[in-house]
């Protein structure tokens, strides 16, 4: 079967929200719904129905046949994922994200319209997505900057093995380790390694010095810059050193705590 017309989906989908809201599918309802003249709804119901997607008998309700309503249903749906990704996600009013669904619903098909609600998921309930990451992004429409540290949000992001940006990202974050050693004299006189504090004492992260899977694995235990810890015991040996962080009990090795540098407070 041919392709529709963008108009044809159009009538196709007001007919199927007629009849989500319990309404007969009628020629004159159709023509409210979409703010067009009653002879140009007959006229697109003839063609839907030498389509085969719609029964159309002459003073009663229009139907759908069952290969009109898949058609109807998945043409609703593109226009209900993109009205939710430009209201939810780039936080338009609502009025332009019905004008733009209606504009662009017609050139989505499954495969994309299945990745952008899964995007639509992922953005919200990923924990380093959430309401606070559409915040910081409903900043940047409206001109306002990002006031955190990008370097610590880029340095969690996992990238995957095969993606081609890994090894440039895995040598970005070598480089910016060894620069980071050679000014870690200029971060201030009163500023130690993680390792050094002892039992009983607090101190505030300033800067993680490690890279790679270990940089993400210590900031996923939530050590990152501005976070207040406090240094509760060493084990006998000395190793791991146990920390009260966020709320959370946690251990780490000597060697990946010489690696933070702290401000003792």
């Amino acid at each position: 079967m041919a392709e529709l017309s963008a108009t044809m989906e159009d009538y196709l989908e007001a007919m199927y929200r007629l009849e989500l809201d319990d309404r007969p599918v009628r020629v004159k309802d159709i023509a409210d719904l979409l703010k067009v003249t009653m002879p140009s709804v007959s006229s697109a119901l003839q063609t839907l129905e030498e389509r085969k997607l719609i029964d159309h008998q002459k003073y009663r309700a229009i139907e759908f046949t069952a290969a009109g309503r898949k058609l109807a249903q998945e043409i609703y749906r593109r226009h209900q994922g993109l009205r939710q990704f430009f209201v939810e996600i780039l936080q338009l009013d609502v009025e332009t994200a019905e004008e733009q669904a209606c504009k662009m619903e017609h050139a989505l098909n499954a495969e994309t319209l299945k990745r952008l609600l899964a995007l639509i998921e992922f953005i919200k309930h990923c924990p380093r997505g959430g309401d606070d990451w559409l915040a910081h992004l409903k900043g940047r429409w409206e001109g306002e900057p990002c006031a955190d540290n990008c370097d610590e949000c880029i340095a969690a992001i996992e990238v995957p093995a095969t993606s081609p940006f890994a090894a440039a990202t895995e040598a970005k974050a070598t480089r910016d380790t060894d620069t980071d050693d050679k000014k870690a004299v200029d971060l201030g006189a009163d500023l130690i390694t993680l390792d050094q504090l002892k039992p009983g004492q607090r101190g505030v992260i300033v800067r993680l010095n490690s890279a790679g899977p270990v940089r993400r694995r210590i900031m996923d235990m939530g050590f990152s810059a501005g976070s207040e810890l406090d240094v509760e015991r060493l084990a006998p040996l000395g190793d791991p050193i146990e920390f009260k962080i966020r709320g959370y009990h946690i251990s780490m090795r000597h060697q990946e705590a010489a690696n933070i540098y702290v401000r003792p407070t």
